[in-house]
């Protein structure tokens, strides 16, 4: 091991968490803006591989019903 392989692996967890919070915002922009659109909670979710339940807190969230 180097000397900066804990920094690195340290660094590198922090990118991969800032990329997955901006996959997050992404997928509640897309799952709000389908239901805007009329799309079901359980249709939202089989689409997306999500639970239902998950679906209706991501809406809940966002203030969508």
């Amino acid at each position: 091991m180097n000397d900066d392989s804990l920094e690195q692996a340290a660094a590198a967890v922090e990118a991969a968490k800032r990329d997955l919070y901006a996959a997050r915002r992404g997928l509640a922009a897309a799952v709000t803006a389908a239901r805007r659109e009329g799309l079901s909670v359980p249709r939202i979710a089989a689409r997306t591989g999500l639970d239902a339940s998950a679906v209706r807190n991501m809406l809940a969230a966002a203030g969508v019903r």
